[in-house]
């Protein structure tokens, strides 16, 4: 991705990585998908908690957070329903847009 291509991208979602030591998903992919998916006139406003196993260690071990501004990945989990790898930023996208704080404007 070019620089221009990054400095559009929304920095209202704030992502948080675990340490990386047992993923079973590509956390880097993830991140970079679901930003990709947010055009730069939509404002997620969200902590997206990424980690690469079921431990959730980005997430302090929880696989679900209530605060409606949070959504959570652990493994092939978001927001603990499961969620095929292939479908992870899918998922994710439906949630931050089911987000109180994500509009469009």
């Amino acid at each position: 991705m070019g620089r221009d291509a990054r400095d559009r991208r929304p920095q209202n979602l704030e992502v948080r990585f675990c340490g990386g030591c047992n993923p079973s998903i590509d956390r880097i992919a993830v991140a970079d998908e679901v930003r990709s998916q947010l055009d730069s006139n939509e404002r997620a406003e969200a902590t997206l908690f990424i980690s690469g196993c079921q431990r959730a260690c980005a997430s302090q071990h929880q696989l679900r957070i209530d605060d409606r501004a949070a959504v959570v990945v652990a493994g092939e989990y978001v927001d603990g329903r499961p969620a095929a790898a292939p479908r992870i930023s899918v998922t994710v996208m439906e949630r931050l847009r089911a987000c109180r704080g994500t509009a469009k404007g």
